[in-house]
């Protein structure tokens, strides 16, 4: 019997490509709080309506779903619902979750925690301060929200008069955001999974060609130094479920993380196109004993382009 799997955040960029490489595979639904923008590709019974995760109706509204669609795997791939559900893994009344535990979600969402915590680590980071310390990085920097997804309010600043103009135009107190030193290379964005026990299972480099908030266009590439990365990385803080890392590759090849974020991305749909399968690791349908990391044979690019949808009413 195939598995039935319910993503969040349905209304995503990467939703008609997962229809498409999974739907003769698993039962899939999508649920996002504005169910119309979720594409019209995937048949009206899979377009699940849930509340906004800052509703106090939200995990009980989602749980009746999962309950009602006899969900295997649970996908969540919004930053507001993250902390929320990472809490209720394990709980009787709610499937498995595609999703790393809370204290490894909780810690990732706070940005300047979370580069604290990779710098304890030994590895290598850009410097991320409170904004209100941005002088001690030195000019030019990245401002952006302490917690935030989509690049909303990430704004490279040029000198000091720009960072009380950034607090300004954003109209919220200096706390709420970083300072974060500007790193110059290649961008990618690397799709990660753990098994349950820990264990590295995928790195996926994704090489960011054009990037408009989400990833435009790109191309799964294997560097060397990046799975070397994300191998310290999972070995320090041992993460299970799937998240992804953010990073620039430098000139001398040094791998700087950016962003760590705890959750699927909208490039997930990529790593899916390689070949790559974690619902079966996480559905206990492959052998945990002997696990290998995953390595795409074969490359694949993404480009994304505007669809329009015109429907007549009557």
């Amino acid at each position: 019997m195939r598995k039935n799997i319910l993503f969040t955040g349905g209304g995503g960029a990467g939703t008609e490509a997962i229809w498409k490489l999974w739907k003769d595979k698993y039962s899939l639904y999508f649920a996002d709080a504005s169910v119309q923008a979720i594409t019209p590709v995937i048949p009206r019974d899979r377009r699940v309506s849930i509340p906004l995760a800052s509703d106090l109706s939200f995990c009980i509204t989602l749980c009746k779903v999962c309950q009602e669609l006899d969900i295997d795997l649970l996908v969540p791939g919004v930053d507001e619902e993250l902390s929320q559900l990472s809490a209720l893994q394990g709980n009787s009344d709610w499937p498995e979750f595609l999703l790393p535990s809370q204290a490894f979600v909780d810690l990732m969402l706070d940005k300047l925690a979370c580069f604290n915590a990779v710098a304890s680590a030994g590895l290598m980071c850009p410097r991320t301060l409170p904004l209100m310390d941005a002088a001690e990085i030195g000019f030019p920097l990245i401002a952006k929200p302490r917690s935030g997804r989509g690049s909303r309010g990430v704004m490279l600043l040029q000198d000091i008069e720009q960072v009380q103009a950034y607090l300004t135009l954003q109209q919220k107190q200096a706390s709420a955001f970083i300072a974060q030193e500007h790193m110059k290379g290649q961008e990618y964005t690397v799709f990660v999974c753990a098994d349950s026990y820990g264990q590295l299972r995928a790195v996926i480099p994704v090489k960011v060609n054009e990037k408009k908030g989400i990833t435009i266009s790109a191309k799964t590439e294997k560097v060397p130094e990046i799975t070397e990365y994300v191998s310290k990385f999972q070995s320090y803080f041992k993460p299970s479920g799937v998240y992804n890392i953010q990073c620039v590759v430098l000139d001398d090849a040094t791998v700087m993380p950016f962003e760590v974020n705890p959750r699927v991305s909208t490039t997930f749909c990529l790593a899916l196109s390689t070949g790559f399968d974690p619902v079966k690791i996480f559905l206990g349908e492959q052998n945990l004993e002997h696990p290998s990391c995953f390595t795409p044979k074969v490359d694949c690019s993404l480009q994304r382009n505007w669809v329009n949808t015109i429907i007549p009413i009557s």
